[in-house]
C-alpha cells in the first residue's frame, strides 16, 4: 500500500534525434540539443579533451606513454580524440 504522501516521478520522453533524423522527421539539430557561442567559447577555454595518437600505439618507443594516456582518457573521461599524426 502506498503511502499518501509519496509521489511518483516519471522520466521526460524524448525522442531518439538518430532515428528522427533516419526517419526524416526533422532536418536541424534540435534546439535542446545546440550550445550557444557562449558555452561554446566558455568551455573551449577550461576543456582540453584527452588527443591520442593511434601510430604512438603501435610505436615501440612511444607505446607505454600513449597508452598511458589512453588509459587516463577512458577512466576519467568516457571518451578522446583520435588522431593520426605523421611522424
Amino acid at each position: 500500500m502506498e503511502d499518501k504522501g509519496a509521489r511518483q516521478y516519471s522520466s521526460l520522453i524524448v525522442p531518439c534525434v538518430q532515428e528522427m533524423v533516419k526517419e526524416k522527421m526533422i532536418t536541424t539539430v534540435p534546439p535542446r540539443y545546440v550550445r550557444s557561442d557562449l558555452a561554446k567559447a566558455d568551455m573551449a577555454d577550461d576543456i582540453e579533451i584527452p588527443v591520442i595518437d593511434m601510430n604512438l600505439l603501435s610505436s615501440s618507443t612511444s607505446m607505454d606513454s600513449e597508452i598511458d594516456k589512453l588509459d587516463f582518457a577512458c577512466k576519467e573521461w568516457g571518451f578522446f580524440q583520435a588522431s593520426l599524426k605523421t611522424q
